[in-house]
């Protein structure tokens, strides 16, 4: 996402103007919806555009991970679905608190498969671009 509401606006079926494709899921964000503000108002002065700009929102480690102007302290939804707390950070990155749920997840999806001896295979995430398009 490039971090929260600076590239990406989700306009949902029923008009809902959305900084993330998930951002429903997080309790507490004021959904502004166009039939009733302009585009404009919405981007740049919505409680759910605002509320994970910047690095104020941040808990420890990410305030002060020297990696938070390059992964903007992870998904906030996946945070939140992770551990129930959307300003936490991403359970993903290995130096949140919570990385073991992460590490626990793959064990458990991997592990009876790599038991067995199976290999597991590994797929690479590409990015597409006007250059690669055409190679997916």
């Amino acid at each position: 996402m490039n971090g929260w509401g600076s590239i990406f606006l989700d306009i949902a079926p029923d008009g809902a103007a959305l900084p993330c494709h998930n951002a429903r899921e997080l309790p507490g964000l004021n959904i502004p919806n166009v039939k009733n503000h302009s585009i404009r108002e919405i981007w740049y002065e919505s409680q759910a555009f605002n509320f994970f700009r910047g690095d104020e929102w941040m808990q420890e480690p990410c305030k002060s991970c020297p990696d938070k102007e390059k992964d903007f302290g992870g998904c906030r939804c996946q945070a939140y679905m992770l551990t129930g707390d959307a300003s936490a950070a991403d359970p993903v990155c290995s130096k949140s608190p919570d990385h073991a749920l992460i590490k626990q997840a793959i064990h458990e999806s991997t592990g009876a498969r790599a038991s067995r001896g199976e290999s597991i295979p590994e797929f690479p995430l590409i990015f597409r671009t006007d250059k690669n398009s055409h190679q997916l």
